[in-house]
């Protein structure tokens, strides 16, 4: 396909909101009963302005709209509803941009005076949640990397408090925060004042029973400062590794000028935050690798061999006093570049040379460098480590490379991808398996012309391989079929399609996504996955005996029941009573 011959203008029509009873259609195919959950994803829905012919400049500025799809048996619900944002509120009585996005500059504010636009130095940052989803406290969360969070009701997609880290010292941070097993989230975001840039690593202790985010934002904790090399400038960090022991952070060269955001303060109309952004081909990636449980910062200086960009990690664990930091990576900017509007619309994403590889960098954990880690890992005459990424891929990887969410933190085997709106190269109509101990690449093919959104790995509740799961992804055609789009199921292991599911209404295009299964909602724990929730401990259990899996099952009916005191009973079974699913209990007989 040459480029320009692909339009992809229908992805940018007004995406409509479901009712409240959702579309509900069954899944066609061969497809296991014993998917049982919801995915939540979170993209871009509103590009364009009707009544004023407005269009914003780039896909991640787009207006974000949150899909449920809630799985039952064969039968699959999808519902759509818009992150109610100040950003979108404003936009759309205007019929433009009021607050200016990452790439999309703002115009003037019609809700407020002459006077109180003159007042109004510092600017008002966006809250248009669009980009990261998570779990956390029984609530879905939406933010878009910078300083806002808002609150999503998992029940009826309603949105919520909005919640403002740069309340506590914080500028902004990363769209994709990670839960350790005991619950505990941490993060990272960028701290800009007089003196300069630093960037704050913190966690936020998981939510109690009884309480809310709001409680546990309360007991945010910095547990490491990193001062900037480059006093007036800000590294830009989207996502972070985090192993058992230890997080990393990538200090990539590419910038945020604190000089320029603060000269545009006076400027009329707030310029785009891709303005203030500078790029440095010449500087190399920095690794910089803390302990968890102190907050020390290694001293070891880690640099790349080559400077690459990225935007998501995709996991790091511990072994033999090292760590296997896994990245999906850039050779430059282009690849942003190319998600423009007007490249995507006139077929110039097709072209994959700008897009990702899967890389694996080892990162020494002794302090004393022996060497020993061959060519991969030197030490350079001023005694800086130098890591060369090994390549797990070929080049056309786009979105970010997933793996089974039950091996985040230690050794994983395999891992999936696709080229997502880059319809050329190896991946192209494809979503692969990389099988990492062989480099053997299986694929399941699709027709040509189609965009996949990030893939969802469903794993197997009862499951011993770590493939033993079901991938899912939104099919969008290409423009010779008018923009038609489904959700595909495909087996983890054998990577066949087992299901497909085809709604009038359509999945919204989507950047990111959550899976929460049925057992984690009917009984209120906390975070992203089972094993998250409760702990390392019954991480570990899961995938030694059927008789452990049967009890731990049984302990989550329990646990908010002992953990409730008096009220835990009426919480089970009022949560039960609203899913209308007391069938999890009917079939828990047979386990005995």
């Amino acid at each position: 396909m040459e480029e320009g011959t692909f339009n992809a203008s229908f992805l940018y029509k007004y995406h409509e909101e479901t009712g409240n009873e959702g579309e509900t259609v069954e899944i066609q195919g061969n497809f296991p009963e014993w998917v049982n959950g919801t995915v939540f994803t979170i993209g871009p829905g509103k590009f364009h302005f009707q009544e004023t012919g407005f269009t914003v400049n780039h896909i991640a500025d787009g207006y974000g709209i949150i899909c449920k799809l809630a799985i039952s048996g064969k039968k699959i619900t999808l519902w759509k509803k818009y992150v109610q944002s100040d950003a979108l509120r404003k936009a759309n009585e205007a019929g433009k941009p009021v607050l200016a996005e990452i790439f999309t500059p703002s115009s003037t504010d019609v809700t407020k005076s002459t006077l109180g636009r003159i007042m109004s130095i510092v600017p008002e940052i966006s809250d248009n949640g669009n980009h990261g989803i998570y779990y956390f406290g029984n609530k879905i969360h939406a933010n878009n990397g910078l300083q806002y969070s808002r609150e999503i009701d998992p029940k009826d997609l309603s949105s919520g408090i909005k919640y403002d880290i740069n309340k506590l010292g914080i500028t902004s941070s990363t769209s994709h925060p990670l839960i350790d097993y005991d619950g505990t989230m941490y993060n990272t975001g960028s701290a800009i004042s007089a003196t300069g840039s630093k960037q704050k690593i913190f966690k936020i202790p998981g939510v109690k029973p009884g309480q809310n985010f709001k409680d546990s934002l309360k007991k945010l904790k910095v547990i490491a400062t990193l001062t900037s090399s480059r006093i007036a400038y800000s590294y830009i960090h989207h996502s972070f590794g985090m192993s058992e022991n230890y997080l990393v952070l990538v200090e990539q060269p590419y910038f945020l000028n604190a000089k320029k955001m603060i000269g545009s303060m006076f400027s009329v109309g707030q310029l785009p935050l891709n303005d203030f952004s500078e790029w440095d081909p010449e500087e190399r990636n920095r690794f910089v690798i803390i302990e968890k449980s102190t907050g020390k910062i290694l001293k070891r200086k880690i640099e790349s061999s080559e400077t690459f960009f990225f935007l998501h990690v995709i996991n790091c664990y511990e072994e033999n006093n090292q760590l296997i930091f896994d990245v999906l990576a850039y050779p430059d900017l282009a690849h942003i570049d190319k998600l423009f509007l007007n490249n995507l619309i006139d077929g110039g994403c097709c072209k994959p040379e700008t897009t990702g590889i899967f890389k694996r960098f080892i990162l020494p954990l002794t302090e004393n460098f022996g060497g020993g880690f061959g060519s991969e890992v030197t030490l350079r005459s001023d005694n800086t480590v130098i890591v060369k990424g090994a390549c797990m891929s070929q080049q056309g990887l786009q979105h970010a490379v997933i793996i089974n969410p039950k091996y985040r933190f230690r050794k994983h085997r395999f891992a999936y991808g696709n080229s997502g709106f880059f319809v050329q190269g190896p991946y192209a109509n494809k979503i692969v398996k990389m099988e990492l101990t062989t480099g053997k690449e299986t694929a399941w093919e699709f027709e040509e012309d189609c965009l996949l959104g990030e893939i969802i790995f469903i794993p197997n509740p009862n499951g011993i391989d770590e493939d033993d799961g079901i991938l899912l992804a939104g099919v969008s055609y290409g423009f010779r079929k008018g923009g038609q789009r489904f959700v595909v199921f495909v087996c983890a292991k054998t990577m066949v399609e087992i299901g497909r599911a085809k709604f009038r209404n359509p999945v919204g295009l989507y950047f990111h996504s959550v899976y929460v299964p049925f057992m984690h909602r009917i009984c209120g724990l906390n975070n992203n996955g089972l094993t998250q929730g409760l702990g390392k401990g019954c991480f570990l259990l899961r995938n030694y005996s059927r008789v452990c899996r049967r009890l731990l099952s049984i302990f989550t009916i329990l646990y908010p029941i002992s953990s409730a005191g008096e009220g835990g009973f009426k919480k089970v079974r009022s949560n039960l009573s609203e899913s209308n699913n007391w069938g999890i209990l009917w079939n828990m007989r047979q386990w005995f």
